[in-house]
């Protein structure tokens, strides 16, 4: 219920997207415009958004272990670290606005002046957020630790809905008032946060042992190791920047709308499964990190079962995408100066996105699993693999990228995660993580309400097969295909009495 509910925010976060995709496509179309507001945009919120995720795996075991420890010392412990990390960003913040002219000439030598000058522009505003979002993270790990998900996930959806609202109202300058949005609405999420925070914190008193547990002799604290919880979340931070930003880097070279198309393919690609991705491996690592601050260890048969739980439940909505590729494209983006040529090729491209979410989440919940275990030699394991993976996506960018342009790059996010999982799994041969017996109890039937998921999606589109294209009849073959896919995963779940525990 924590992964839904979680997933219920970052649904909002969802819809929000496809509206500003809808109303950049609208008013800006593809060419060196949009080109120039989605490559500051991709550079700072790529920035944010990885700190964000990333920041995580450093202040969630550090705030469990607050929890578990300080009772009443459990809130200061939150407000100094925010206080930290929100001068943090406004380090990150200065220099980002101090570099952003040569960042643009590195990145996109291509771009006009007046393109350059826009992107440096709108990079700056981006990045002035930084201070609130860096706070944000530490609310959040704060939040999540005390069980809320749901409601700091919809928070933080705010940026969002203030950027929609400058793209259909402002008459002028729309990308850079649609960047200053971004950052005031951002430090309105931090008040909303602290709001939370200071409300729910108060009453803290500490880890309640489960009553399963309460007899049991309490098991020596494991040792919290802030260096190298520090250090992995750096890594990880570097490689995650240092892939968004070569693959802007490449895209950008691949011509005039090559950075917009890329944009679009991964928001409305990756946007179902990345997102449910996130939720569950967010919610498992709390987990986790909270067994690691009472000295438990997760079990291997539990991290298995996640992995089945999260294969089971993300086909869907990318295969979704895949097959609905041209009508969703089409209707979504297809309007204002967004003209057939660019809705194909984005159609084009996103099918091939489709294919990543899938090999992401077994990678995401390998590094989880590993940044979780005190045990292991975690930055060794963890610079090993992202090292790996982020040099496999430069040479796939290089070797892919000229003979097939955006469908290059996203062919090889769909690759690189495959390898470097193979590589992983050889590391940890000998720790047990991955070895023991699975034992699958009602969540078995995941697999089975996809697959029923899958075949609704296929049988509600055949009426329409025959159906010329049209705005309309896209609508509804889009909504009877959805609609009859969710209703036999549900009926489907509901027979078998699927129940999902995440371990």
């Amino acid at each position: 219920m924590a992964a839904v509910s979680h997933f219920g925010g970052q649904l909002l976060g969802i819809l929000l997207a496809l509206l500003v995709s809808h109303l950049i496509a609208r008013r800006l179309g593809v060419g060196a415009e949009a080109d120039a507001f989605f490559f500051g945009r991709r550079i700072a919120t790529s920035l944010i958004e990885t700190l964000s995720q990333i920041m995580g795996v450093f202040y969630i075991p550090l705030v469990a272990a607050h929890a578990a420890r300080s009772g009443g010392g459990f809130l200061r412990a939150t407000l100094r670290h925010a206080a930290i990390a929100a001068a943090l960003g406004l380090g990150l913040s200065l220099l980002i606005a101090w570099g952003a002219a040569p960042m643009v000439r590195l990145l996109a030598p291509g771009f006009d002046g007046g393109a350059a000058v826009l992107a440096g522009q709108a990079l700056t505003l981006f990045g002035a957020a930084l201070p609130a979002t860096m706070a944000c993270i530490v609310f959040a790990a704060c939040l999540n630790v005390m069980g809320r998900f749901g409601m700091p996930s919809a928070i933080r959806q705010l940026p969002r809905a203030a950027v929609a609202a400058v793209l259909a109202l402002a008459g002028t300058d729309i990308a850079i008032r649609g960047a200053g949005a971004f950052a005031v609405a951002w430090f309105a999420v931090a008040g909303l946060m602290l709001l939370q925070c200071l409300r729910i914190a108060r009453n803290w008193a500490g880890e309640a042992a489960p009553p399963a547990e309460a007899a049991a002799p309490p098991a020596p604290a494991a040792p919290v190791r802030p260096m190298a919880a520090g250090i992995s979340a750096v890594l990880l931070m570097v490689a995650a920047l240092a892939s968004t930003w070569l693959e802007t880097g490449f895209a950008a070279q691949v011509g005039p709308g090559g950075v917009t198309r890329l944009e679009l393919t991964q928001r409305l690609g990756t946007l179902p499964g990345n997102t449910l991705a996130v939720a569950l491996s967010l919610v498992v690592f709390t987990a986790w990190s909270r067994r690691a601050a009472a000295g438990q260890r997760p079990r291997a048969s539990g991290f298995l079962r996640n992995i089945f739980v999260g294969l089971a439940e993300l086909p869907p909505g990318p295969i979704f995408v895949a097959l609905h590729s041209q009508a969703l494209v089409g209707f979504l983006l297809g309007h204002g100066r967004f003209d057939a040529a660019a809705v194909d090729s984005v159609a084009h491209s996103l099918r091939w996105m489709t294919l990543a979410p899938l090999s992401a989440f077994v990678l995401r919940m390998v590094l989880v699993r590993v940044l979780a275990d005190p045990g292991l030699p975690v930055v060794r394991l963890i610079a090993i693999g992202i090292g790996f993976d982020t040099g496999l996506k430069a040479l796939l960018f290089q070797l892919l990228t000229p003979g097939f342009g955006v469908v290059g790059i996203v062919t090889a996010q769909a690759i690189s995660p495959v390898a470097t999982v193979l590589l992983m799994a050889a590391l940890l041969r000998g720790s047990g993580l991955l070895g023991g017996p699975v034992h699958l109890g009602r969540e078995a039937g995941l697999a089975a309400a996809a697959a029923a998921a899958i075949a609704g999606f296929i049988l509600g589109a055949l009426p329409f097969s025959g159906v010329a294209p049209s705005m309309r009849g896209d609508l509804a073959m889009l909504a009877c295909s959805g609609l009859l896919g969710g209703v036999l995963f549900l009926i489907t779940a509901k027979v078998l009495r699927v129940s999902v525990a995440l371990h």
